[in-house]
């Protein structure tokens, strides 16, 4: 039945043709890698003879590395590999990724499609995985456990329909048989609901990890080119009060509109991708004041927010924003922008974010927000609440946890 679903839903995005060009490539595919193994061997130990006395993490990733959308697992890939690992990263997609071996993305850390190779090692290693990947993982935490490796499980956002799609049952069996295990298994929670959930079935080897911000990426000065998608709306002179992000339906939409409706005089600017066709219903590019702009990639995004005068978070409150850390907010802070959001338990943590709890209380918040603009106070501690969150402190806090739990194992 998975296998009639995962091609029904091919063909719906990519057509029959599509699916044929697929198969094809993807023969060809294995077949050069099954010719190549020898040189991938090769290739490993020159890798590894470089980097001796490193421990090594080999991340199963459920997405490629070359996406628009950098998120925290590329992050957290190379700020750990900078931390002193030797970090493979195993794509999903090895075609998306013009891959067939290893391939140097930094100091220590390797984009790889032979997954099998980096899992029959001998050497003890750390097994990266996140509570994300749809896939059936259990082989693999098996596996670990065999070869006397260390699982890293990375639990970052709660495990709902609205997120993932239907999630079949093994991710359910596979995901309480690794926060149980305690002895073999570390877990990272992004937020503290998930950390809630993870104490009630583990006493020991875990930690709270939020996400975080790229803060030079961020904060760097951008010229003063406008994007030619945005030059109209920045040729307006109002405030522009920003978004960037998924448009879902965890977003509030009618909350933008109200704010639109009730605030003639702010432009807002909305940037981002349609991740489950909900924005379609709300004809927000009817509303006069409302620009909605699709996907930015995130090497030039800063060229784009660095226009908003308010950075926002107009979320429902619900199951799956109470279990989120958003990364946006954390990009906000490093920008140097005034940020509001609505009463997500996230958010409320930083003395730098206006939380709005209903919707009047969050236009208002918005307007506050602009008179915080050029507020000194304010400002030093947006940069500081952005400085405690970079990719590079979670990626030693992660690293603190990894030491504990072989310091134990040693013993």
């Amino acid at each position: 039945m998975n296998l009639i679903r995962k091609i029904s839903r091919y063909i719906k995005y990519h057509g029959f043709k599509g699916l044929v060009n697929k198969i094809i490539w993807t023969g060809i595919y294995r077949v050069k890698k099954r010719l190549s193994k020898k040189n991938h061997q090769k290739q490993l130990e020159a890798i590894l003879k470089e980097h001796t006395n490193k421990e090594i993490i080999v991340y199963i990733s459920p997405v490629p590395w070359n996406l628009p959308l950098y998120q925290r697992p590329h992050h957290i890939a190379l700020n750990l590999a900078n931390s002193n690992y030797l970090y493979f990263y195993c794509t999903n997609d090895a075609i998306k990724d013009n891959l067939n071996g290893f391939r140097k993305l930094a100091d220590s850390c390797y984009l790889t499609n032979q997954q099998e190779i980096l899992l029959c090692m001998p050497n003890k290693k750390i097994i990266h995985l996140y509570s994300t990947d749809m896939r059936d993982i259990g082989r693999i935490y098996e596996g670990a456990k065999k070869n006397s490796d260390i699982i890293l499980y990375e639990y970052i956002d709660e495990l709902h329909k609205d997120i993932t799609g239907e999630i079949p049952d093994y991710v359910f069996i596979n995901h309480n048989n690794i926060l149980k295990d305690e002895e073999n298994c570390i877990v990272v929670a992004s937020a503290d609901k998930l950390l809630s959930d993870v104490k009630s079935k583990r006493n020991k080897n875990f930690k709270l990890v939020t996400n975080g911000v790229d803060f030079n990426h961020f904060n760097k000065n951008q010229n003063n080119a406008i994007p030619e998608e945005i030059r109209v709306l920045i040729e307006k002179k109002r405030p522009i009060i920003g978004y960037f992000g998924a448009f879902a339906s965890w977003f509030d939409y009618e909350l933008v509109l109200k704010l639109a409706i009730e605030r003639p005089n702010y432009e807002i600017l909305l940037i981002g991708w349609d991740y489950d066709k909900s924005i379609v219903k709300y004809n927000l590019d009817k509303t006069p004041n409302i620009t909605v702009v699709g996907p930015i990639d995130y090497h030039i995004l800063p060229q784009y927010s660095k226009w908003f005068d308010v950075s926002t978070i107009p979320f429902k409150i619900n199951e799956v924003t109470e279990s989120t850390s958003p990364v946006k907010l954390f990009e906000y802070m490093a920008m140097g922008k005034p940020i509001v959001t609505t009463d997500m338990q996230e958010c409320r943590k930083y003395k730098s974010v206006l939380i709005g709890r209903q919707h009047t209380e969050f236009i208002n918040q918005i307007d506050e927000a602009l008179n915080k603009r050029s507020d000194n106070v304010y400002l030093t501690d947006l940069k500081a609440d952005a400085l405690m969150n970079t990719w590079e402190s979670k990626a030693k806090e992660i690293k603190q946890l990894l030491n504990g739990i072989f310091l134990f194992n040693d013993k």
